[in-house]
């Protein structure tokens, strides 16, 4: 006899079958997705890439060094009693730096010049000595021995006369670097001694430095010195003049190349009119070579984004971003070595709304 839970079997399982399908009927309908907007399109300023003539540089680094530094010595003894300069003072040649004790070398110089009359008066006599004998001499009125002492003592004297000079002269010198003065026209960068102090001969007074007529000295590697000649102009710049160009003509080329270094030293004379550049400074210096041709854009289509440097290149109405390298710039165009070619269109002035993609309606550059 069958089993009345076998007998409806079947129908109960259609009735759940009925059931589960109602429930997913009254399940909600996913909704669609909704379409991306449009990005509006930017106006831009294009200007196409160009070939042109691009200026060429052999990139040196240097030093600015002056054309005449002393370190004024003493060449005399004596105590310091005025220092009429300090550090700063722009003196001209012939100034007096230093000072000493003269009253001695003024004596000095007394007592040779006294010595020196008399030793012109001791000439004078045995000159007069000499033309009274003369005559009697050749009479052998005075005998020969006689004669030759007299034009010995005459000679004698002569000598005496130029010793006297000499010291004279030693006096006037000795009293003349009492005065220490300078040897050029210039600056004073230093001075060493001060009022009492007692300095000997070779002791450094002061340091006396030429602002108005500078050098540059610059390095050239071996491979391009073939590039230097005298006369040329080098741009060059310093960190304290940011975005200042200074100029310097060469002027003296190294005779041989530094072994241990494979260079070559070039000196550039700098006129500092206005004394603004000072000994020291270190420069990174250009010389001018023949320009080369190369491709190149205005300059405000470059953005730099960190150590990166990018323009937008305009293809079917799209901005395009391209990651260039440049090279010179000359007033208001650079060079783009890599990553645009000839023709191609580029945005001026980049925005923060320039991206890869975005639509753009262009306007030539006037």
């Amino acid at each position: 006899m069958t089993s009345p839970i076998f007998k409806y079997a079947p129908a109960l399982a259609l009735g759940a079958l009925g059931l589960a399908l109602t429930g997913c009927s009254k399940a909600p309908a996913a909704a669609p997705a909704a379409a991306p907007k449009p990005v509006p399109a930017i106006s831009v300023k294009t200007a196409a890439a160009q070939q042109g003539p691009m200026p060429r540089y052999l990139r040196l680094t240097g030093e600015i060094t002056a054309a005449q530094n002393a370190a004024v010595a003493a060449d005399t003894t004596g105590k310091v009693i005025e220092t009429p300069v300090e550090r700063g003072t722009v003196v001209k040649a012939g100034a007096v730096l230093v000072q000493l004790d003269s009253r001695t070398a003024q004596l000095n110089l007394a007592e040779a010049e006294a010595n020196l009359v008399q030793a012109k008066s001791k000439l004078d006599l045995a000159e007069s000595e000499v033309k009274r004998n003369a005559p009697l001499a050749q009479m052998k009125a005075v005998a020969e021995t006689d004669f030759a002492r007299i034009k010995a003592d005459r000679d004698g004297a002569a000598a005496s006369l130029s010793a006297a000079e000499a010291r004279r002269d030693m006096a006037k010198k000795t009293l003349a670097d009492a005065t220490i003065r300078a040897p050029f026209d210039g600056t004073v960068a230093e001075r060493f001694v001060t009022a009492g102090e007692y300095v000997m001969a070779n002791s450094k007074v002061a340091q006396v430095i030429d602002l108005q007529h500078l050098r540059l000295l610059v390095n050239v590697s071996e491979p391009s010195i073939g590039l230097i000649r005298v006369g040329q102009t080098v741009e060059f710049s310093v960190s304290p003049f940011p975005g200042e160009v200074f100029t310097a003509t060469v002027k003296f080329i190294g005779a041989a190349v530094r072994a241990e270094l494979r260079d070559l030293q070039v000196e550039a004379e700098v006129v500092n009119t206005d004394g603004r550049l000072r000994p020291g400074l270190f420069a990174e210096a250009r010389l001018a070579l023949p320009p080369q041709t190369a491709i190149t854009v205005p300059a405000n289509a470059v953005r730099a984004d960190g150590a990166n440097q990018k323009v937008w290149v305009v293809e079917s109405g799209q901005l395009t971003e391209r990651l260039v390298e440049v090279g010179e710039t000359d007033k208001d165009r650079i060079e783009i070595r890599r990553g645009v070619k000839q023709g191609e269109n580029v945005i001026l002035s980049p925005g923060p709304d320039a991206a890869d993609g975005v639509p753009v309606q262009t306007t030539p550059q006037s």
